[in-house]
């Protein structure tokens, strides 16, 4: 498959730039505006520990659930496909990773949380991975909390966004399709889940009701992007653009207060542009991974997050409904009870003129102008926050960093960090793993049907980088790094092209055997 929809769907759909080499600076991975949800949450306090306690703090901001079930809906993965997938080795089901979605509709005076935080805790691996939205920007922002373990100051910073990337395709969470036979909604992983432990971080062994929750939460938070992308690029620049975002504003106020839907013939300028901007129209991404029965005798190789998917659909035409409900969802619900029945006509117009409402992202930013101009406030106090901090960047000294460096230069060991330290150090790092990234690497020129793993480096990492597979495939730049691998191979006395009959996980492990520092062992990329 081309590159050319997944590059455009990352650079104008997300509304983010995308890093272009793996030596990109560290500041593209801060938000260019604003701050995540989770920083908001968090303040200037350490992160509450142990996630219980999290848990509790989060699930405090938000209103109970009708059903009984709280509003931060949590799940259990023992053997799941993140970055953490071996944290737990070998006792997985004793220490599964936590997997949450807050899914409850925010109290009075608190920024809504619905849709806009998603985390992924594992204990052995003293890791809480976060993905939480960033409304000035209107983007969700990747954290990691570092060093969350008794006796330690846990550490947040932001995360190497092209890295997560690579799984996270439409730069926001994902979750797996029915029936979630990673969690303990299978019978199976329930049962062993059980006998390994009696508590679970006070989380309960649920069946597909909270599976489902979570599910449905990632794919509305998916939908943000779209709505971004039609807020700014469908309505267009310009005072025709601001008149267009003007009513789009009011039909989502008269959805969220009413329940009034658009009119069909509403919104022209929307349908005017979208003949322009996409004229072969708008792709909508897809949050969900293919369901995996982690216990099922023979693997499926289309269950790899790094493979590249297509988009659920694509929008000949825009979807006013759709984006108008979308765009209301997006609101604080318990601010626009405020506005009850008041007629917000002139008032827009005011805004409108005023340029609030020119194409920058949509928010809550819109809304306080607008209760303000009213009179009104939302009431929400603003944390003070510690300065923002991202993962240091690796430099583009060889060909192996150029091309790999953003996964594999890190002080974490996933993914392996064959290409940190000094010289001699990641000499050596890559003899020993050589039988890996030779055969992760050839699988570029391998035919999909018969692959054994996805190739290295991933699809979306390619893309972002302005190519596609079958560029790469050909590129003298991957024929120099399996060269490279060749070489040290037979230099070690073994074949490099016999390693490709042998299954992948009988070969030799990436990393040297070590027993690492908790640090060490936390991971970098939110997987949820």
């Amino acid at each position: 498959m081309k590159a050319g929809w997944i590059t455009i769907m990352f650079a104008a759909m997300l509304n983010t730039s995308l890093p272009t080499t793996a030596g990109a600076a560290a500041e593209d991975d801060l938000p260019p505006i604003g701050r995540s949800r989770f920083d908001q949450l968090i303040g200037n306090a350490p992160v509450p520990y142990p996630f219980s306690k999290l848990a509790k703090q989060i699930n405090a901001q938000m209103q109970p659930d009708a059903g009984g079930l709280p509003p931060l809906k949590v799940t259990l993965i023992p053997l799941g496909r993140s970055l953490q997938k071996d944290a737990g080795a070998p006792d997985f089901f004793h220490f599964p990773r936590v997997v949450a979605a807050a899914d409850g509709a925010n109290k009075p005076g608190v920024p809504p949380l619905k849709d806009r935080l998603f985390l992924g805790y594992h204990e052995k691996g003293e890791v809480v991975e976060v993905i939480s939205y960033n409304d000035a920007a209107g983007r969700f922002e990747f954290q990691i909390v570092r060093d969350y373990q008794k006796g330690k100051t846990p550490r947040v910073i932001y995360a190497r966004r092209s890295l997560c990337l690579a799984c996270h395709q439409n730069a926001a969470p994902m979750f797996a399709r029915p029936l979630w036979d990673e969690t303990p909604a299978n019978p199976a992983i329930a049962a062993r889940l059980k006998t390994a432990r009696r508590d679970f971080y006070n989380v309960k062994l649920s069946g597909t009701d909270i599976a489902y929750f979570i599910d449905t939460a990632t794919d509305r938070a998916n939908l943000f992007p779209v709505w971004q992308t039609l807020w700014q690029q469908g309505c267009g620049a310009g005072e025709t653009g601001d008149r267009c975002r003007r009513d789009a504003f009011a039909a989502a106020l008269d959805y969220a207060r009413f329940g009034k839907l658009p009119a069909p013939d509403s919104l022209v300028t929307l349908d005017r542009n979208w003949r322009v901007v996409w004229p072969q129209g708008l792709a909508i991404p897809n949050p969900d991974l293919p369901n995996r029965d982690p216990l099922a005798a023979l693997p499926d190789p289309a269950s790899d997050p790094l493979l590249l998917r297509p988009p659920l659909e694509v929008w000949k035409a825009p979807d006013k409904t759709a984006f108008v409900v979308g765009l209301a969802g997006m609101l604080d619900p318990v601010a626009v009870r405020q506005l009850a029945k008041r007629d917000l006509g002139a008032v827009l117009d005011t805004l409108r003129v005023r340029g609030v409402l020119a194409a920058r992202p949509f928010g809550q930013a819109q809304l306080d102008s607008l209760l303000a101009e009213l009179g009104l406030t939302r009431n929400t106090a603003v944390a003070s926050l510690p300065p923002a901090r991202a993962e240091s960047r690796p430099l583009e000294d060889s060909r192996f960093r150029t091309h790999c460096g953003v996964c594999h230069d890190s002080t974490a060991n996933e993914p392996p960090n064959f290409l940190h330290g000094d010289a001699a150090s990641v000499d050596a790092r890559l003899d020993h793993c050589a039988e890996r990234i030779f055969y992760r690497l050839s699988m570029a020129k391998t035919a999909a049907a018969q692959r054994g793993k996805s190739p290295m480096p991933p699809s979306a990492i390619l893309a972002a980088r302005g190519l596609d597979a079958e560029t790469w495939a050909r590129s003298p730049s991957l024929d120099a790094l399996l060269q490279d691998m060749r070489l040290r191979l037979r230099a070690q006395g073994r074949s490099p092209e016999a390693l490709l009959a042998r299954p992948y996980a009988q070969l030799r492990a990436c990393l040297p055997p070590a027993t690492p520092s908790g640090a060490e062992r936390t991971l970098h990329a939110p997987s949820l």
